[in-house]
């Protein structure tokens, strides 16, 4: 069981990743009030760019994310203390403008950015930068966002779940796949220092996406990759037009159970189709991949590898878990 210090859960890994917390688009310079492993966090956007604190204004414990912003600085709503971007406080109205202002009156900081269409925060020191990848971030391919999905689950059995293949064909059937087509071909995973992927998987399927111009099925060819504890993506291309869909998910823990899900979604084609309609579909599939994850026991996802009976189709989950355990995650593992 992951430990708990004050509301905030402690994981000496997903302390330094980077989380995504809110859509880019919908942030403003009005500050708003997301959770992060536990712990309140403010993001606010300046002419800067965007920006974290720790929710919490030092003086009496007003959440910041209540506040406004003026000049760039967030202003606590309790007693109007201003905090630039840096959290240095550059003023306190109440005390006469010749005081000097407190050493300690400062806010906590987070580093916060913008990427793939997602703002980001990391609670502690980022181990590394996110990834680039054209696919999510080239305006031609239509990147589109998609959720966030609440899931009364480990962020854990979501990221495995998105590494399956043999699901597709009962949970998303007559849209991802058929149980006439459940046998898997073989195939196999390459793992390298900061991501694990598959080989190419074909599968049949009855309604792939939306936009699709096989009416009568077709077989996608399936890459799939996880590159963080709690990122992974995948592209499906149609062998016969080169017809190509990407999708990235990646997930906040909110607790232990409980997390929120983003997805991206490029593609190469169907730009006549409306964004709208993309991200239905999506919305679709997603709301039965959530239905099935939160019927799973245990909730938290075992790394040892005896606990759950393995088969050979699994084995980009069973790398999953192995490298969970190998960095030491905790959070959403027992």
């Amino acid at each position: 069981m992951t430990l708990v210090v004050e509301g905030r859960l402690q994981d000496k890994v997903l302390e330094n990743e980077w989380h995504p917390v809110y859509i880019s688009s919908d942030l403003t310079d009005k500050p708003v009030g997301v959770m992060v492993m536990g712990e309140r966090v403010s993001i606010y956007r300046s002419k800067k760019g965007v920006h974290a604190f720790r929710d919490l204004c030092i003086h009496r414990g007003a959440m910041l994310s209540e506040g406004y912003v003026v000049d760039d600085c967030l202003v606590c709503p309790y007693h109007g203390w201003k905090y630039d971007d840096a959290g240095k406080c550059v003023s306190i109205p109440a005390q006469s403008k010749d005081m000097k202002i407190p050493e300690r009156a400062k806010a906590e900081v987070y580093h916060c950015q913008e990427k793939y269409g997602i703002i980001w925060v990391c609670l502690g020191e980022p181990t590394m930068e996110l990834p680039y990848l054209e696919e999510f971030e080239d305006p031609s391919r239509k990147p589109l966002v998609c959720g966030p999905y609440d899931v009364k689950a480990a962020g854990t059995r979501v990221v495995e779940n998105f590494t399956d293949f043999a699901h597709l064909m009962y949970v998303h059937g007559g849209l991802l796949g058929h149980p006439d087509y459940a046998e898997l071909p073989d195939f196999t995973i390459t793992k390298e220092k900061d991501r694990i992927f598959t080989s190419e998987v074909p599968i049949f399927q009855p309604v792939a996406h939306s936009g699709s111009e096989a009416r009568e099925g077709t077989t996608y060819v399936y890459v799939k990759e996880v590159f963080r504890p709690m990122s992974a993506r995948l592209s499906k291309r149609d062998a016969g037009t080169g017809q190509t869909l990407w999708i990235l998910l990646t997930v906040l823990p909110l607790s232990e159970k409980e997390c929120k899900v983003y997805m991206v979604v490029s593609r190469n084609y169907g730009f006549e189709v409306s964004d709208d309609d993309f991200i239905k579909f999506q919305d679709t599939v997603f709301q039965q991949d959530a239905w099935i994850i939160e019927t799973q026991k245990p909730e938290l996802l075992p790394l040892d590898l005896q606990a759950e009976l393995n088969h050979k189709v699994d084995i980009l989950s069973v790398a999953y878990r192995r490298w969970l355990k190998e960095l030491g995650v905790t959070i959403g593992t027992v």
